[in-house]
Formats: C-alpha cells, sequence, structure tokens
C-alpha cells in the first residue's frame, strides 16, 4: 500500500525543472536570499549595470571551487565596468549554524569578495531548475538570460569568458562564442513563452500552458525552448507522439540539443526501444557531459536491460553532480520496480517522496 501510494504521489508530480528549459532569451525567475549575516539580498539590489553572473554552488561539488575561483577573477576584474558577480549556495535543504559556518569558510579560504547569498529550503535552487552544481547563468539587467552553463566544462568556460568579456569591453564576441550566444529570439516568442513557463509551474493554470507555447512557436518557429516545453507538456499527458513531434522539431533545428535528446531517449526507453535510447543518451552525453539528467535516465534503460552494476555506477554519477534532484530516486526506483525488487523500489520511492515533501 506504501509503494502504491508512492508512486501514486510521484507520478502525479514530476516535472521538468525550469533551467532544464529555460535558456537564452527567456526571463530568468527573480530572487531574494540571505546573506551570512542574514542581511536579505537580491537580484534589483546587487544586478550589475551591463550583466549580472549568478553562480549556483556547494562544498559537496568538486567543479565549484574552480568556478568560485574563476568568478573572482571576473569579479575583480570587472566590478567597475558594469559586471556583477552572485554566488548562491545551495548545501543543502536546512543550513543550521555549523553548516553555515562551514560554507562561509569555503569563501573565505578562497578570498572570494563578490557577495554570496545561502538559499535556504533550496527555494530558487528549484525555481530555476538547476540540473548540475556548479551552474553559472548570466543575465542582463532586465533578468533575460543571455548566456547559461551547466557544471564547468573546459570549453564551456572559455565560451563564458569570452562572452563577458566581449559584453563588457564591447568588443565582438569570437566566433564561437557567438555561435552559441548569437541567437536572439523574437520578443513576442519570448513573452509567451514565458507565460507558458509560469502556466506549468501551477497545476491550476498548467492547461493554458499548451496555448502559449504554442503561440511562441508561431511568432518564432527558430527559438527551440517552447518547443522542449511542449514537448514535456505532452510527456506528462502521456501524449507520447505529440511528445516526439516536438523534440524532433528541435533536433531538426539543433541535432546537438542534449535535453532533446535525453527526452527522446526516454520516450524510446518506455517504447521498450532500447537500442534507439541509449544512442539517444550516448548523443547527449556526447553533446553536453553536464547534462545531468541523461545520467539517470541511462541508468533506468542499463538496469531494465540487467546491468545493475552499470545502473549504480550511472545513478551514482547523476548524484555527485546534483543529489538534491530527487528524480534520481524516481528512476532508481522504477528500475528496481522492473525487475520486481519492490523492498529497494520502495525503498528509492520512498527517498524519493521525502526529497519532494521537503520542497514544499
Amino acid at each position: 500500500m506504501i509503494l502504491v501510494m508512492t508512486i501514486a504521489l510521484l507520478q502525479t508530480s514530476i516535472s521538468v525543472p525550469a533551467l532544464q528549459t529555460l535558456g537564452v532569451g527567456a526571463e530568468a525567475p527573480d530572487f531574494t536570499l540571505q546573506n551570512y549575516s542574514g542581511t536579505k539580498q537580491g537580484f534589483s539590489t546587487l544586478k550589475g549595470n551591463k550583466l549580472t553572473v549568478v553562480l549556483f554552488w556547494a562544498s559537496w561539488s568538486r567543479q565549484s571551487e574552480k568556478a568560485l575561483k574563476e568568478m573572482e577573477k571576473l569579479h575583480q576584474k570587472y566590478k567597475s565596468q558594469g559586471l556583477s558577480v552572485i554566488g548562491i549556495n545551495v548545501e543543502r535543504q536546512t543550513i543550521d549554524a555549523q553548516a553555515l559556518t562551514d560554507i562561509k569558510g569555503v569563501t573565505e579560504r578562497l578570498q572570494i569578495s563578490f557577495p554570496n547569498l545561502v538559499d535556504h529550503g533550496l527555494v530558487t535552487f528549484h525555481d530555476y531548475g538547476v540540473i548540475a552544481v556548479p551552474t553559472t547563468v548570466i543575465l542582463d539587467k532586465d533578468r533575460k538570460i543571455v548566456f547559461e552553463m551547466d557544471g564547468f566544462p573546459l570549453v564551456g568556460t572559455v565560451d563564458m569568458l569570452n562572452f563577458v568579456t566581449a559584453a563588457i569591453e564591447g568588443k565582438s564576441a569570437p566566433t564561437e562564442a557567438a555561435k552559441i550566444t548569437g541567437y536572439q529570439p523574437d520578443k513576442n516568442s519570448v513573452r509567451a513563452f514565458n507565460m507558458g513557463v509560469k502556466a506549468m509551474s501551477s497545476k491550476r493554470t498548467a492547461q493554458t500552458a499548451e496555448m502559449s507555447f504554442k503561440k511562441a512557436i508561431t511568432a518564432d518557429p527558430n527559438f527551440i525552448l517552447p518547443y522542449l516545453s511542449l514537448g514535456t507538456y505532452y510527456k506528462d499527458q502521456g501524449d507520447l507522439a505529440q511528445a516526439k513531434e516536438q523534440f524532433q522539431q528541435v533536433l531538426t533545428r539543433k541535432p546537438d540539443n542534449a535535453a532533446a535528446l535525453c527526452k527522446m531517449g526516454l520516450i524510446l526507453t518506455e517504447e521498450s526501444s532500447g537500442a534507439a535510447a541509449r544512442t539517444m543518451f550516448e548523443k547527449a552525453i556526447k553533446a553536453d557531459e553536464a547534462y545531468m539528467p541523461c545520467y539517470y535516465y541511462l541508468g533506468y534503460l542499463t538496469g531494465k536491460e540487467g546491468d545493475t552494476k552499470k545502473a549504480a555506477e550511472l545513478f551514482a554519477k547523476a548524484e555527485e553532480m546534483n543529489p538534491l534532484d530527487f528524480q534520481i530516486n524516481v528512476y532508481r526506483g522504477k528500475m528496481f520496480e522492473d525487475q520486481n525488487n519492490l523492498e529497494q523500489a520502495a525503498t528509492s520511492y520512498k527517498n524519493a517522496l521525502k526529497q519532494l515533501l521537503n520542497r514544499k
């Protein structure tokens, strides 16, 4: 009975985090958080005149220290030229006095001078739908996303630094950076897309999201984010055919889009097309090794195929990148359920439920 109730609750609660669908051109959520002293600060008080770099980090993330050091260099170089850097610590759900001391100790040891806020309750973490930690999001003065980067990959970091330099110094961005960030979607399309995202966040208005995403696509057929969100909407509704159609629209325009590849792979997994699904997941990881959901989707597929040991390694990889994502436990539970290991499935679902309820 507990297992059935847990599964039912999770099936009504699984949704795609915002940053999995938000991207360049979209409006980012506002935030107001406490600094180490307990004073509330947010985007409006800390934003830069030109750009604001928001870094989500945690002490348990091996790459976070590298990201903090790099952002400190940017802060020192451009703080007087219109750039602000804001660190948001996403250590865990509840931060006690000792945890706060430990977090502060990291920034003091690294001599970080830009503002750092603590995301008590992980509200902003979930509002943004952070995929991997660290994650870097660059916003303009109106909170529009102009650059985003999951993890701290070498090539992506170079692109990010080139982009900031070009924007602050008024120079032309290097070719590769321009290729990534150069497209600016139609404003009407962005407006409709943002309305759809907001509608999706509430069960009461979720059905209106479909109309908003369709309006966004009509206004700008080359803006891929509405296709991703519409595909996710259809998948949540159980309409896999329409979901696949939307994800294919993305892949037609951007064949290496990790989100679309992973979502298509997940649908193929659920349709028992294992070989095709694995191809999708492997392409996605090759395109963006920091796109964390692919690891637990692939773990689910690998477990369904009988290789529990390899599946465990993939789930562990996902947890290393973001242990706060409850869906890791959901798909681990689904794997055990498919293997008829109901005891392990129940444990995984209960862990997911615990994580989910902590977000309420």
